[in-house]
């Protein structure tokens, strides 16, 4: 059974671990301590891609031999189609540089996921047309990301800074409109029906006392306000039954004021 294809990598700034020049070679002890002794780890973006056993990282409960193999310095693949993942890993784990093992073929496809994720590869020496497919595919990445920046930028920096401003804006609206107004705004619908709720309470605590039920409207508006400012979330408050029985008690009271006369 032949060796399956592995990834050798360099710890930042290190040499190749088989490349190393021939007076390291006669000196191993310095040499073994820039090697990086432990087995590489998975990051959390692609610890959902895989299931990991022990060493051995599979894609499916399906698979009956591992996708991919972590060993000391090293990662090891039959699977041309994991190259792409196991360079994040090496990248992702300080790698700076690889050494390829494996037939041309797959030399090649290395090299180009290699090269499109900023890695250099020191034992394979591409062809024009091969850096050609590389640049251009290393192209093609940046200006993808270009191309998203702005938007991070947008949804990182932009959105909390807008937020709050937005925010006071509303609380202010809500306190220069009438209550019709603010029942009618579809923003602050939500926030009046606080409102118009204090305003039946107060009328019928204050039948006979205007300026006082006015006063418990008035704090209340306030408070509101103050909670729209800080983004609260405030819940629909349904007052049309109390309002509602509010009526049928004034109705009835006329109905036996009129009894109590006609007698």
């Amino acid at each position: 059974m032949r060796m399956a294809d592995e990834l050798e990598g360099a710890a930042p700034r290190a040499r190749s671990l088989d490349g190393a020049a021939k007076s390291e070679k006669a000196k191993p002890a310095p040499t073994k301590s820039k090697r990086k002794t432990e087995r590489p780890t998975i990051t959390d973006d692609l610890t959902g891609k895989f299931l990991r056993v022990g060493n051995k990282l599979y894609r499916t409960s399906d698979d009956k031999t591992p996708f991919v193999r972590l060993e000391a310095d090293r990662l090891k693949t039959r699977n041309i189609d994991a190259l792409p993942d196991i360079i994040r890993i090496a990248k992702a784990n300080g790698w700076t540089s690889i050494q390829i093992n494996g037939g041309d073929k797959f030399k090649k496809a290395a090299f180009l996921a290699a090269s499109a994720q900023g890695l250099s590869v020191e034992n394979y020496r591409p062809s024009k047309v091969v850096q050609a497919e590389a640049d251009r595919l290393s192209a093609r990445i940046a200006e993808r990301e270009k191309r998203r920046e702005p938007k991070k930028s947008r949804t990182t920096k932009t959105k909390p800074e807008e937020e709050p401003i937005k925010l006071r804006a509303l609380s202010k609206r809500f306190l220069s409109q009438s209550h019709a107004e603010n029942a009618r705004d579809p923003d602050l619908r939500r926030a009046q029906s606080l409102v118009a709720q204090t305003i039946s309470i107060a009328r019928a605590k204050h039948p006979d006392d205007a300026v006082k039920a006015a006063k418990e409207v008035e704090a209340k508006r306030q408070e509101v306000a103050i909670r729209i400012a800080k983004g609260d979330k405030i819940a629909v408050i349904q007052v049309r039954n109390q309002q509602a029985q509010r009526i049928r008690e004034i109705t009835q009271d006329q109905v036996l004021q009129r009894n109590g006369r006609s007698r």
